[in-house]
C-alpha cells in the first residue's frame, strides 16, 4: 500500500476514535504517524520495480498523475499539519495543555499563518493565565478535527489511485457518507426526542386529570363538611329548650336532660314525659336519625359493666314518647343500651334517664 494511502487511513481512523471520544485510541493511532514524513513520495511505486529513483524524462510532461517536487512537498507539510493539529486537539481534551501547546507551535512552524493553531495557542495562554475555565475543546459526537482527508480509493488496473482530498479549513466540502450518517442520527435523535415529548405530554395529561380529580373531591368534601355543619346548627338551634343541654359535635348533635327521666326502672316521671314530647315537636318535619341511648345504675352485687335491660326499656319509652310529640315514625329511632360505667351524670340518681344522638340525613 503507498505509504501516502496509509498515512491518510491511519490519521481517519485517529480523527473517527477522537470524535466517538476514545482518545487514547486516538493519541495511539497518531503516535504510529511521523508528521516530518508524512506524504514522502514511495520510492517503489515511483520507481522502475528494482528500488532506483524513476527517470523523470519517463514521464510525459503533460501527464497529470506525475507529481512534481514541489507539489509532494506541498502535501508532505499538508499533512504533517493535519496530524499535528489532531495530536493538538486531543492533548487539549485530555487536558495536556503543555503537549497541545508544543504540537500547535510545530504546526505554525509548518504552516505560520494557520488560524487554528494560532486560536488553540491563544486559548491555552488564557487557561494557563487564569482569564479562561478549562473547558474541552474537542467534543465527542462532533466533527471537530480541523485536518480532514476524505480519500476515495478505486483499484484501475492493480495500481491504487487517489481520487482526491479535501484540504483543511472550514471550506473543506464534507463527506457525503458522513453527511448522510449524520443527518441520519440526527433523525434518529429527533424521533426520541418526539416520542419522549409525547410519552410526557401523556404523564402531564394525567397528572393533571389526577389533580383535577382530587381538586374536585376536595370541593365535594369541603361542600359536604359545610352542609353537615349547617345542618348540625340548625339541629342543635332547633332543640335548645329548657331542661336539656345540646352540644354541637363534629358529626352529631348531643341532647342530655338536665335530671332524671325515670325515678325507678322505666316508668318515666310526668316532668320527663314532657320534656320528650316538647323536644319531639321540635324534631317534627326533621330529615334525620335519632338514637336514643337508655342508662342504668348498676345494681348492687351485680355487674358494674356491659349494657342492662332496664337501660334499654328506659330507650324504648323514651323513644314512645318522642314520636308521639312529633308525630315521628318508630323506624327514625335507634335504641341502645349504654355500657353501665358510661353515665352522662356524675350523680347517680339523674343517670336514670337517656341521651338522644341526632345525625343529618344524608
Amino acid at each position: 500500500m503507498n505509504e501516502a494511502l496509509r498515512t491518510r487511513l491511519t490519521l481517519d481512523r485517529a480523527r473517527a476514535a477522537a470524535r466517538t471520544g476514545d482518545l487514547d485510541t486516538a493519541l495511539r493511532l497518531l503516535g504510529k504517524l511521523d508528521p516530518t514524513a508524512a506524504d514522502a513520495p514511495d520510492q517503489a511505486e515511483a520507481g522502475t520495480g528494482t528500488g532506483a529513483a524513476a527517470d523523470p524524462a519517463s514521464a510525459p510532461a503533460s501527464d497529470p498523475a506525475s507529481p512534481s517536487a514541489p507539489d509532494s512537498a506541498s502535501g508532505a507539510a499538508s499533512s504533517a499539519v493535519a496530524v499535528l493539529d489532531l495530536r493538538a486537539r486531543v492533548h487539549a481534551q485530555r487536558g495536556e495543555l503543555a503537549e497541545a501547546d508544543r504540537c500547535w507551535a510545530a504546526v505554525q512552524e509548518l504552516s505560520p499563518g494557520d488560524a487554528a493553531a494560532a486560536e488553540g495557542r491563544h486559548t491555552i495562554a488564557r487557561i494557563t493565565a487564569g482569564r479562561r475555565r478549562m473547558r474541552p475543546l474537542v467534543r465527542p459526537g462532533r466533527a471537530v478535527l480541523a485536518a480532514a482527508a476524505v480519500t476515495a480509493v478505486v483499484l484501475a488496473g492493480g495500481a491504487v489511485v487517489a481520487l482526491g482530498a479535501a484540504g483543511r479549513g472550514a471550506g473543506a466540502p464534507a463527506s457525503p457518507v458522513r453527511a448522510d450518517a449524520l443527518a441520519g442520527r440526527v433523525a434518529a435523535l429527533e424521533a426520541a426526542l418526539e416520542t419522549e415529548r409525547t410519552a410526557l405530554g401523556k404523564e402531564r395529561a394525567a397528572v393533571e386529570r389526577e389533580r383535577a380529580e382530587l381538586a374536585a373531591a376536595e370541593e365535594r368534601r369541603a361542600a359536604a363538611t359545610d352542609r353537615l355543619d349547617a345542618g348540625l346548627a340548625a339541629i342543635a338551634g332547633r332543640l335548645s329548650m329548657p331542661g336539656v343541654t345540646v352540644r354541637r359535635r363534629s358529626q352529631d348533635v348531643y341532647v342530655r336532660f338536665d335530671t332524671g327521666l325515670f325515678p325507678r326502672s322505666a316508668d318515666v316521671s310526668p316532668r320527663g314525659r314532657a320534656l320528650l314530647r316538647g323536644l319531639g315537636r321540635r324534631m317534627a318535619g326533621m330529615d334525620v336519625r335519632i338514637t336514643v341511648v337508655g342508662h342504668a345504675l348498676p345494681v348492687p352485687g351485680g355487674r358494674t359493666r356491659g349494657g342492662s335491660v332496664v337501660a334499654l326499656g328506659r330507650a324504648l319509652v323514651a323513644a314512645r314518647h318522642l314520636a308521639e310529640g312529633g308525630g315521628l315514625p318508630r323506624t327514625s329511632f335507634t335504641l341502645v343500651s349504654a355500657d353501665q360505667s358510661d353515665n352522662p351524670h356524675r350523680q347517680p340518681p339523674r343517670n336514670r334517664t337517656v341521651t338522644l344522638r341526632i345525625t343529618p340525613q344524608g
